[in-house]
């Protein structure tokens, strides 16, 4: 299986952790690894790990989330045939379906 990563993704942990730097560089520190956390579990087990995302008319079993386990986020991948593709980070309070489009 091969790992992509869309191009904005890193993007988007940058901009989250350094909003928990400016707290505190341990709190960055943990969130960071948490991220990290979340991506290795999904490329371990990407059909096992994470929900799928539900649009409210119909379920899209090849786009799944990974919830961080304490941070308020979630990491949402698509998978598809032999690849693994990370879209974004997302904040829980967001509608995932407007990530949606970085999977076109």
């Amino acid at each position: 299986m091969t790992v992509h990563y869309h191009p904005e993704f890193a993007g988007d942990i940058r901009r989250f952790a350094a909003k928990y730097a400016d707290i505190s560089p341990k709190l960055e520190s943990r969130f960071r690894r948490e991220v990290d956390l979340a991506i290795a579990k999904a490329i371990a087990n990407p059909t096992g790990a994470g929900h799928f995302i539900n649009t409210g008319s119909v379920i899209l079993r090849e786009v799944r989330r990974r919830n961080l386990e304490i941070f308020p986020f979630f990491v949402l991948y698509g998978l598809a045939d032999d690849r693994l593709v990370f879209g974004s980070l997302i904040p829980n309070a967001s509608d995932p379906l407007k990530w949606m489009e970085r999977f076109e």
